[in-house]
């Protein structure tokens, strides 16, 4: 199984993670604890499901989202993958150099701490692309339909 392969879905997962999401950021219905808890469940949620085109326009329609919105939304999207598909490469790397590092005769903290830093800064450069592109995304639709969208979550989620 080559990286390429390994890591697409986590890309596929992290970008619809990113859709599903949208609402709530944008509407300012989660603080920054329950973030956390509801990227896990997005993270989760999506590992479930193979086909993010699918479930993007389930969203989409659960929003009642207009064929421009639906477009606009798409683009987002696919701007936020493509973004996510070089920097995937890197933190794939970086897992096989933090391999080679623990693994390795001797460990040398220094380089272990240096890999850990530049993974964290991967990590913060992807949170900030997917963060960018739910606030994106949640601008696009009207508050009324964030709001549709956060409540179709919840009761798909089983949330009250």
């Amino acid at each position: 199984m080559t990286d390429e392969f390994r890591f697409r879905p986590i890309a596929r997962r992290l970008v619809l993670g990113a859709a599903v999401s949208l609402s709530l950021v944008a509407g300012g219905l989660m603080a920054a604890g329950p973030v956390a808890r509801a990227a896990d469940m997005a993270a989760g949620h999506m590992a479930g499901h193979g086909d993010m085109q699918g479930h993007l326009e389930r969203m989409l329609a659960a929003a009642d989202a207009t064929a421009d919105q639906r477009a606009r939304i798409e683009a987002i999207v696919k701007d936020a993958h493509g973004q996510m598909a070089a920097l995937h490469q890197r933190m794939a790397a970086a897992h096989g150099e933090m391999h080679h590092l623990l693994t390795a005769p001797s460990i040398d903290r220094d380089a272990v701490e240096r890999a850990r830093v530049a993974q964290m800064a991967d990590a913060d450069q992807a949170s900030r692309i997917l963060t960018r592109s739910m606030v994106e995304a949640a601008e696009v639709l009207s508050p009324e339909q964030r709001a549709k969208l956060a409540a179709g979550m919840a009761k798909e989620h089983g949330q009250h």
